[in-house]
């Protein structure tokens, strides 16, 4: 439900009759219920419940108008919140990727051995460049 159909309600709820809506019980010789204020009726039925539900709608229909645009606020909030979260995911994954590559390097045995007696080996060479670049630090 959209903005422009609760103002519609909300038009009809102010254009109804003003005052404190009951029912009361009208009938003389058949049940008869009367809703209204203390100026005018604004319905008749022969149903106790009708006559009570509509007598009670002049106040539970503003608060159910107010409680639906609360709630869409709160949609809109959370919908905003989400957005940032996903976000925020996302940017969150894309570190734990980078930090998994460089312990992978750092972890892979291979890259700690030498060519030979006189080479540094893969993590000798690199001396902590993959950490810093996955750290979002300055490399060399």
């Amino acid at each position: 439900m959209d903005q422009k159909q609760l103002n519609a309600i909300k038009e009809r709820v102010g254009n109804a009759t003003p005052g404190e809506w009951r029912s009361m019980d009208t009938g003389h010789v058949r049940t008869h219920y009367s809703v209204g204020n203390e100026e005018e009726f604004v319905a008749h039925t022969y149903d106790v419940n009708d006559a009570e539900f509509i007598a009670n709608a002049h106040k539970d229909v503003p608060a159910l108008v107010a409680e639906v645009e609360r709630l869409q606020k709160r949609l809109a909030q959370t919908e905003k919140c989400y957005e940032i979260m996903e976000k925020a995911t996302f940017k969150a994954t894309d570190k734990i990727n980078s930090f998994k590559k460089a312990l992978e390097f750092y972890a892979s045995e291979n890259n700690h051995f030498r060519a030979d007696m006189h080479a540094e080996s893969l993590v000798m060479q690199d001396a902590g460049e993959k950490a810093r670049q996955a750290l979002g630090g300055e490399s060399k």
